[in-house]
């Protein structure tokens, strides 16, 4: 049994980590240049993330990892945003995982089949990409 001041110096550490710190976050786009400012953008928030090109390979990137959220593109090649939205929701395993989409070209009016979490226009502000995935993990 630990001792009041080890306990005290415990709950010290837990209530001083941002709830971010260890969240795992799946960004998923075929644009390189975009995955890396949006995952950057999340590292320096305290995030963890993995990043996959396509969605084929995102729903590889699930079965060996604890994703929190996923971000995806919906324009993509094989497999679009929407396509790996509904077979994410599909799974029983990954099914609790929030999805978030992004689309320069496509409005959420055509996402019919696809549970999402949130959509987000492109271009988008950096501070609204950051609250819309505070927002979607905590609805988690």
């Amino acid at each position: 049994m630990q001792s009041i001041p080890q306990l005290s110096k415990l709950l010290e550490r837990t209530i001083l980590v941002p709830a971010n710190i260890m969240k795992m976050i799946l960004v998923v786009d075929d644009e390189l240049s975009i995955v890396e400012v949006v995952a950057t953008l999340l590292e320096q928030e305290g995030y963890k993330v993995l990043t996959a090109a396509g969605g084929k390979e995102a729903l590889a990137c699930l079965e060996k990892n604890k994703v929190d959220l996923v971000l995806s593109d919906m324009m993509m090649p094989v497999m679009d945003g929407r396509e790996l939205c509904k077979r994410i929701g599909a799974d029983a395993t990954h099914s609790a995982i929030p999805v978030v989409l992004m689309s320069g070209t496509h409005s959420a009016a055509h996402l019919d089949g696809c549970r999402y979490a949130a959509f987000l226009g492109k271009p988008f502000d950096m501070q609204k990409l950051l609250s819309v995935v505070a927002s979607a993990l905590r609805e988690k």
